[in-house]
């Protein structure tokens, strides 16, 4: 496996994918700076060898380092969505909210809202409790989505993520 890396285009890729989880091979191509074809046949060797995994979500594929757990994969599935990632930061920040409330805070149409809503409850990064006639939802593991976002902060070009990872920075001793 050592062999693989030592191959200088594969090794860029590989420290892309580790210090970029959940980046799409689009993401890897521009932050290497390779060419399409070149980037795809090393990130398919890369995870051939089990070095990489490749998750399908929605309709990309995401790349993670293969040491990375299944609910951080999950996680940063989200967080590299730019509306989802507004909702389970949102949700972190401010648990127990309604579609209603999450629409109105985000400036989204009810359609958007609830499909995204819909996504985090699928892939387990938000959890909805019914409170009356209201179901109210809130992020699954609110720490582990800032200790993820404070880790990779450099990994998302966001004022949004730098806010929130300032703000529970202090919650995290750090």
């Amino acid at each position: 496996m050592d062999d693989l890396l030592a191959q200088p285009t594969r090794r860029r890729i590989f420290d892309v994918v580790s210090k970029h989880p959940g980046a799409s091979g689009r993401d890897v191509q521009r932050l290497a700076g390779l060419a399409w074809g070149e980037t795809a046949y090393h990130l398919e060797q890369l995870t051939d060898a089990g070095l990489l995994r490749r998750e399908r979500g929605g309709r990309r594929d995401y790349y993670f380092a293969a040491a990375m757990t299944w609910e951080d994969r999950r996680l940063f599935q989200a967080l590299r969505s730019p509306t989802q990632r507004r909702l389970l930061l949102l949700l972190s920040e401010s648990p127990d909210l309604t579609l209603a409330e999450l629409r109105e805070r985000l400036q989204l149409s009810l359609s958007t809202t609830s499909f995204h809503v819909r996504q985090l409850l699928a892939s387990s990064a938000i959890e909805g409790n019914r409170a009356g006639n209201l179901r109210r939802y809130r992020a699954v593991r609110p720490q582990r989505v800032a200790e993820l976002l404070r880790g990779y902060q450099e990994s998302f070009e966001d004022r949004l993520v730098d806010r929130f990872v300032e703000a529970w920075s202090g919650m995290l001793g750090g």
